[in-house]
């Protein structure tokens, strides 16, 4: 079994996964454009979207390639073949998300900024109690991602609920419904979480509509892609709901201009695409439990839909 991978890591990820796999032949470089011929004929190639994106044309042997991202939209061109099974790493990134998601909630309903102003004040002055317990948090998006944030939103007393393009109940949320009914889902949500993938379906559908329906004090976050956001539907509500708070840890373009009126906006807070890193340790656990079961002739998990793009 010949297996390659082209991540900027590729070398630890071959020394962690040789020892393991030793049947297996390993080739690897940290760019597609390193390889040599002889790494174009492997089955299974471990790569970043991009540089897949790149060989997978020259590899008629692949019959598996796993995406070291959750995003794979480098892959999905019309131009590119499809004649392999393709997998991703979302299934890592569920804890990630939740860590950065509720770092934030929890750092608002402790009001955390509020004690620590009093602080530089000398000001002994107790708020109003806060508590995530009871209130709704929704996820636009019903997959891997939102179903594990969905968990720890539980794990608060929230009430879970999702929009998804099916509105196919899953668990653990306690109701899906589809994008049509997001007026009666998103208005009693205190907590909007946006985890959609980048496809020609969900380009710019959180739009000036969907923005009307949000509540006027909701934390909206978007930690999917930034194309699935019309950035100045949200900028509009923004400053007509000024309890509002936005929370963006993608935007597009990536990275946002300088100039972009986001940044300057009070209630909005941008982070630079740092939610749910790809870590080499997750992915090689990931990628050697799913190796594992196609290696047996089993069927592999986070298996990626080409004509749904996720």
């Amino acid at each position: 079994m010949q297996i390659t991978i082209v991540t900027p890591q590729a070398q630890r990820y071959v020394e962690a996964l040789s020892p393991r796999f030793p049947q297996c032949q390993w080739f690897y470089a940290e760019q597609a454009s390193l390889l040599n011929k002889a790494a174009l004929a492997s089955e299974i190639l471990l790569a970043t979207p991009s540089e897949a994106a790149n060989i997978v044309t020259q590899m008629p042997n692949l019959k598996w390639l796993h995406s070291s991202f959750a995003g794979v939209d480098a892959l999905l061109k019309n131009n590119l073949p499809q004649h392999y099974i393709l997998t991703n790493s979302r299934g890592v990134f569920g804890p990630l998300m939740s860590e950065y998601v509720f770092s934030y909630l929890l750092a608002h309903t402790q009001q955390h900024q509020t004690y620590q102003y009093q602080q530089q004040q000398a000001l002994w002055k107790t708020q109003p109690g806060l508590s995530l317990q009871g209130l709704a948090f929704c996820s636009v998006g019903s997959g891997n991602i939102s179903q594990h944030l969905a968990t720890t939103a539980n794990h608060f007393g929230m009430r879970t609920v999702a929009l998804s393009h099916s509105g196919a109940a899953k668990a653990p949320f306690t109701q899906v419904a589809n994008f049509e009914q997001h007026k009666q889902i998103c208005a009693t949500a205190k907590v909007v979480v946006a985890v959609l993938p980048n496809t020609p379906q969900t380009l710019g559908v959180l739009n000036e509509k969907f923005f009307a329906s949000l509540a006027d004090e909701v934390v909206f976050f978007n930690v999917g892609r930034g194309d699935t956001v019309d950035q100045a539907a949200l900028l509009a509500f923004l400053k007509a709901k000024p309890k509002a708070t936005a929370i963006l840890d993608v935007t597009s373009p990536e990275p946002l201009p300088k100039n972009h009126p986001l940044w300057s906006q009070s209630n909005c807070i941008i982070t630079p695409h740092i939610a749910a890193p790809s870590r080499v340790s997750d992915i090689i656990e990931l990628f050697a439990h799913k190796l594992e079961n196609y290696l047996a002739g089993e069927e592999l998990t986070d298996r990626v839909d080409f004509s749904k793009g996720y």
